[in-house]
């Protein structure tokens, strides 16, 4: 379950892009781990989304894009902040829907990052949080936009932040 519930949580996690982006600190570059957490309207975490463990494999190409994916369903985005604490609130098309989301990231220097969310889609919201934090090198035959889990020491891939459909 939390194999498929991953990259629906990555486009939850991160479905606010900043046109700005380019403003936003860089990540160091390599394996990176998320702690993800999604909560419903009612405060208790969603099927599937209590606790996901996922990585990714970051370089200066691929950083912005984990913060830019699907930039073409937002609009009216506003980016604040400044000295590792940013706020992103805007309005997003979710499943053909407008969705109001209000995110901070956190950073603590290049390796930590906390990221904070609010959706509401059709009076209906949920909570993400994710603790991000850099592990070192990418894994061998990890590519740099690789996302997925490690099992038993393997990575599994699920996607990759270049695909169109990741």
């Amino acid at each position: 379950m939390k194999q498929r519930i991953f990259p629906a949580l990555m486009m939850l996690a991160l479905i606010a892009p900043p046109t700005y982006a380019a403003s936003l600190p860089a990540r160091a570059p390599g394996l990176w781990k998320s702690v993800t957490t999604v909560l419903g309207a009612n405060g208790q975490p969603m099927a599937g989304a209590g606790h996901v463990v996922t990585v990714s494999c970051v370089d200066a190409l691929t950083d912005h894009k984990f913060f830019m994916d699907d930039a073409s369903a937002c609009s009216s985005l506003k980016l604040s902040g400044a000295d590792g604490h940013y706020k992103i609130e805007g309005t997003c098309q979710r499943q053909g829907r407008p969705a109001k989301i209000s995110e901070t990231l956190d950073y603590v220097g290049a390796k930590a990052v906390t990221l904070s969310a609010r959706l509401v889609d059709g009076g209906q919201s949920m909570t993400v949080t994710s603790k991000l934090s850099w592990q070192g090198a990418c894994l061998p035959g990890m590519n740099p936009g690789d996302i997925g889990i490690i099992a038993h020491g393997v990575f599994h891939k699920a996607g990759n932040i270049e695909d169109q459909n990741h």
